[in-house]
């Protein structure tokens, strides 16, 4: 075989540059000191370093939401420290007021100092995390809570009173002397007293005659509405007083939507519902509201369907309560309408499948008030007894001390404990979700550092192994230029010398 000077030329030059690119990119390795700087030095390896690498980046993710979780129940937290020292400072006035030995002008100094505590507490119960409100549910654009009056009745239904609107520097008692042994509002006109001063004078007013849901019962500068048809008696007494009023959202509201071709409908649902409902009309062609609406309702998302009871007006009778059509004109078969419950709690994911809710229904913690968004009216809110509704047991115990009543002072001081017992049992909810962000935190830089390692032991460079090999490749390179240029220097004429 004829071994040509090109074939030399090649082959020197090709071991060169082999030798040299050893060299460089053990070079790089050591400037780097990773063996695995592109995809190409080892397919495999890289393609783990990539999902081991995804996987920190998806912990660090989490990491920012623990961040944002954290700072939404520490926040909490902190108020709610507050609230339970304005609590304590509110037992001790109460327990101030509650002795014999304290005079009314005393009772009526300790009731505008609660006033201000009232304030204080409403205050603290609006509390925000970056402008979102704590404590009202998923309405975190808005305050939890507002000022507004309330009503206590004894010796009739609470339902009586429908709502109160207007403005009252101090309560006002209301009494109904007719002798009467019971009386139906709204069916004629029903005089009454009040009082504006803790019981010391007391003024005319009059219960008018209704048709309608409600009658105005105008007293000084609030105006009280009660439902017609609810009885009072002689001994019926009421009282008008401070009151929180709930704004926020609250488990179990829903809203509904209509599909179908009447625009004028806007459906709302009265009631608590725990699941979605849908309704179907079942009349044939068509239904004109207000006339008898035959429906079906299904729980299960249209799975299976129960027939409801015909209806004559423009309330549904569904399971949770009732869906108000909002409305007039006709619906035609096969027309549905879904009632959706609202979720009030707002969950941010800790780790993979594993989230938590960092915002809590006020409702649920302090009570107060709540109006109806149909009907108007306002009532306690659902779910919590009168001794645990905090909000309530300071409006009673401010209007008990401005009556100068010794017995409601010494009811609302036990109510108290209860109601803070209440509160700090919610709160231990709040720290077991503390608890849950802290040991996710912690798993989180667990597997962080273990992932970390594992990265590292893929694709870091040995040095001491390096290093043998950068020596090798080096002396590899020299005895490849040494051979090169004896061999590059032979011609056939040194053959033939």
């Amino acid at each position: 075989m004829r071994i040509a000077r090109s074939m030399i030329y090649t082959q020197s030059t090709g071991g060169m540059n082999s030798a040299m690119n050893e060299i460089l990119r053990l070079s790089e390795q050591a400037g780097s000191q990773k063996r695995i700087n592109r995809p190409s030095d080892d397919p495999s390896g890289s393609a783990l370093i990539m999902d081991l690498q995804s996987h920190i980046n998806s912990l660090t993710q989490y990491d920012k939401n623990i961040t944002t979780a954290k700072g939404w129940l520490d926040t909490a937290n902190e108020q709610l420290g507050t609230i339970s020292s304005t609590i304590i400072k509110i037992q001790e006035l109460a327990n101030q007021g509650s002795t014999g030995t304290v005079t009314d002008k005393q009772r009526a100094l300790i009731a505008t100092e609660l006033r201000e505590l009232q304030v204080q507490l409403i205050g603290l119960t609006n509390g925000d995390y970056a402008g979102n409100s704590l404590f009202a549910g998923a309405a975190v654009n808005k305050p939890a809570y507002k000022l507004g009056l309330g009503a206590t009745v004894e010796n009739a239904n609470q339902a009586l009173v429908h709502s109160v609107t207007g403005d009252a520097k101090k309560t006002i008692a209301v009494k109904f002397p007719k002798p009467t042994a019971t009386q139906n509002i709204g069916a004629a006109s029903i005089p009454v007293q009040f009082s504006e001063d803790g019981g010391k004078t007391w003024k005319n007013a009059t219960i008018p005659t209704g048709a309608g849901d409600t009658v105005s019962l105008k007293l000084g500068g609030v105006e009280a509405k009660l439902k017609v048809g609810e009885q009072i008696k002689q001994d019926t007494t009421m009282v008008i007083r401070p009151a929180a009023i709930y704004t926020g959202s609250i488990d179990g509201e829903a809203k509904a939507q209509y599909f179908g071709a009447n625009t004028a409908l806007s459906p709302v649902p009265q009631g608590v519902f725990s699941s979605p409902v849908a309704v179907r009309i079942e009349n044939d062609p068509s239904v004109l509201i207000g006339t008898a609406i035959e429906y079906s309702y299904s729980t299960d998302n249209g799975a299976t369907w129960v027939r409801g009871n015909a209806t004559k007006d423009k309330f549904l009778n569904i399971p949770g309560g009732q869906l108000d059509l909002g409305g007039s004109g006709s619906l035609l078969k096969g027309e549905q309408f879904v009632v959706n419950p609202v979720d009030s709690a707002i969950r941010i994911e800790i780790s993979e499948g594993n989230k938590i809710q960092v915002n809590s229904t006020g409702a649920n913690f302090f009570g107060g008030l709540y109006t109806d968004k149909v009907t108007g009216a306002t009532g306690p809110v659902d779910g919590l007894s009168d001794d645990k509704n905090l909000f309530e047991v300071v409006g009673n115990l401010i209007a008990s001390l401005e009556m100068d009543d010794q017995d409601g002072v010494k009811k609302c001081l036990g109510d108290l404990k209860k109601a803070n017992e209440h509160i700090t049992t919610e709160t231990g909810v709040l720290g077991g979700r503390q608890n849950r962000i802290r040991f996710a935190a912690d798993a989180h830089s667990k597997s962080k550092m273990s992932t970390t390692a594992r990265i590292s032991s893929i694709q870091d460079v040995d040095v001491s192994k390096l290093s043998t090999q950068s020596d090798r490749a080096q002396f590899i390179y020299k005895t490849v230029l040494s051979t090169s240029a004896k061999v590059m220097n032979m011609s056939l004429l040194d053959y033939l010398r």
